[in-house]
């Protein structure tokens, strides 16, 4: 379930990605206006046209004027920013700007949230501008935006100055969550790293991107490209599934299918989204109420999932932590939202995302520290293992990990051949030059066994001078070719040596069910055969005693 989940949601991924591109590339917004500088700026009041009209841009639309003057250059500008509505300015019967959707776009109806930049000349100082607002979603309303006159470098500093570290701690979120999924990415391969800290990183990324494409400032860097107003709620979307999956991998339940039911939910409402977004039937932003269901039904499903974990584990200290970050972060998502309506879309704030970096960074911590903590022991636990398994004269296998690698209980032996080697005279070279070079010999030899028969199997040392090979799926033909092989090894060795001479008496033996009752009664058949081959080595090898 947990692998369906995840391919879904990476065909999903690769879906917004595709519409994200395309966006990028060929969605833009048509401004009838040019741009010049002028020192200094203002707010302005704007007054409705109507009277018993009010502040709010409803789905009718909003009428009204802005008083300008004290123009002393000969360009000015009038900046304001729009949530998903068309503009058109006058200058008495002129019109002067106009913001809308271009034509070619295809899948969405909205500019997005704009900043508008009007460029009025010298001669409408003293005059009223009439403003019109259109909402391209009748259903929704939005309160009045704010009217900056002047200069537009000194418009931006004033903006820059509000959103400056709203954009900082969204950058700094998504930095972070790169750097977990880089940490995952390079230590994929190591078991001890716990790999849903890949997860909490692409929910960082998520919420970042989320947030920093929401900023107004955002919008001015990037002017004209609507894109930005249509990534947030992409990031939104995509975030539900990381962020049950990391929390699932942290509890003891996560074994219970109820953790996919919200997954199941965040999919079927990002499909839906994409369906109506293809065929220009609704746009992401009129989904908002969906995305939204999917992430309060993640949240009711965590909650109760951690009331299950509290009755199962108690409070653990895992779980103190756990519901410590959510509550800092669910905290920020209430003040957030709650400046963002009572200010009806003009303010955002930034509790959310101070909360979420924070968890995400003290989790972080603390998973990598774990990780740590287990790689350690793990190198520990690979030192006794090797340590367990392996000869320490020559590195090779011993005959501890022969026995584990031919256990009849886990080991299907068909095919396998085995090959027992064994040293001529190492007893005479350990009495006649010692056992420093009786350990040459030994390691010598190891390491001509280890180029030969090791290139197609395990090498073990069974004993003093007794070394097995295993070979799987191997051939008599493959074994005679690395006989051979080993035999001109040892003698140009030989000839290079003036003390140490190397003799290895070799037999192999493939396994046969039908006298070989396990891969050691194949290995008794080969120690037969490389007797049979000492022997005929002893006729017409050297001798120490010469």
């Amino acid at each position: 379930m947990d692998k369906l989940v995840r391919k879904i949601y990476l065909v999903v991924i690769l879906a917004l990605a595709i519409l994200l591109c395309y966006y990028f590339v060929s969605y833009r917004i048509n401004y009838d206006a040019v741009t010049e500088p002028k020192m200094g700026c203002e707010q302005l009041t704007a007054v409705p046209t109507f009277e018993n009209q009010a502040n709010v841009i409803t789905g009718f639309g909003w009428h009204g004027k802005v008083h300008v003057s004290g123009i002393t250059g000969k360009y000015c500008h009038l900046i304001f920013y729009t949530i998903h509505q068309t503009v058109r300015v006058y200058c008495g019967s002129d019109c002067i700007y106009e913001m809308v959707s271009s034509p070619k776009n295809s899948y969405a109806k909205t500019p997005g949230c704009v900043w508008n930049d009007v460029l009025l000349p010298e001669d409408a100082n003293g005059s009223d501008l009439y403003i019109e607002l259109t909402p391209v979603y009748k259903n929704l309303s939005y309160g009045l935006p704010t009217f900056w006159f002047g200069e537009k470098g000194s418009v931006v500093k004033a903006i820059l100055g509000e959103e400056l570290f709203i954009v900082i701690t969204s950058l700094l979120l998504i930095i972070v969550g790169c750097i977990m999924m880089t940490y995952v990415f390079y230590n994929r391969k190591n078991s001890e790293v716990d790999k849903s800290l890949g997860l909490l990183g692409l929910l960082a990324v998520l919420v970042g991107l989320w947030r920093v494409s929401d900023a107004a400032l955002c919008k001015m860097l990037f002017h004209g490209l609507p894109i930005f107003s249509l990534l947030p709620y992409m990031a939104m979307m995509t975030a539900v599934i990381p962020f049950i999956l990391f929390m699932k991998n942290m509890y003891s339940t996560r074994d219970f299918k109820i953790w996919f039911l919200p997954c199941w939910v965040s999919l079927g409402v990002m499909g839906l989204a994409l369906f109506l977004q293809f065929f220009n039937l609704a746009d992401f932003r009129q989904v908002l109420k969906l995305i939204l269901f999917s992430i309060v039904f993640a949240l009711g499903v965590l909650c109760y999932m951690t009331f299950k974990e509290l009755r199962r584990s108690g409070w653990s200290a895992k779980l103190r932590r756990n519901l410590l970050g959510m509550l800092v972060a669910a905290l920020g998502v209430f003040l957030d939202a709650l400046t963002y309506f009572l200010s009806q879309g003009r303010h955002l704030t930034s509790f959310v995302i101070v909360g979420f970096l924070l968890y995400a960074i003290a989790l972080g911590l603390y998973v990598f520290r774990e990780s740590g903590d287990l790689i350690s022991a793990g190198k520990g636990a690979h030192s006794m293992e090797k340590l367990a398994y392996h000869d320490k004269l020559t590195g090779l296998f011993n005959r501890a990990a022969f026995i584990m690698d031919t256990d009849p209980y886990v080991v299907d032996p068909e095919n396998y051949v085995v090959v027992v080697l064994d040293l001529n005279d190492l007893k005479k070279c350990n009495d006649r030059l010692g056992h420093e070079m009786g350990d040459k010999y030994i390691c010598d030899s190891a390491e001509i066994i280890r180029n030969t028969f090791g290139t197609i199997g395990n090498v073990y040392r069974m004993g003093g001078d007794e070394f097995y090979c295993l070979i799987p799926k191997g051939g008599k033909t493959a074994c005679k070719e690395q006989q051979d092989i080993m035999e001109q090894m040892i003698e140009e060795y030989n000839k290079n040596s003036d003390q140490v001479k190397i003799s290895i008496a070799c037999g192999y033996a493939r396994y046969d069910n039908r006298i070989d009752y396990d891969l050691n009664t194949t290995a008794k058949r080969a120690d037969q055969l490389m007797y049979q081959n000492k022997e005929e080595m002893k006729k017409i090898s050297w001798s120490w005693e010469e």
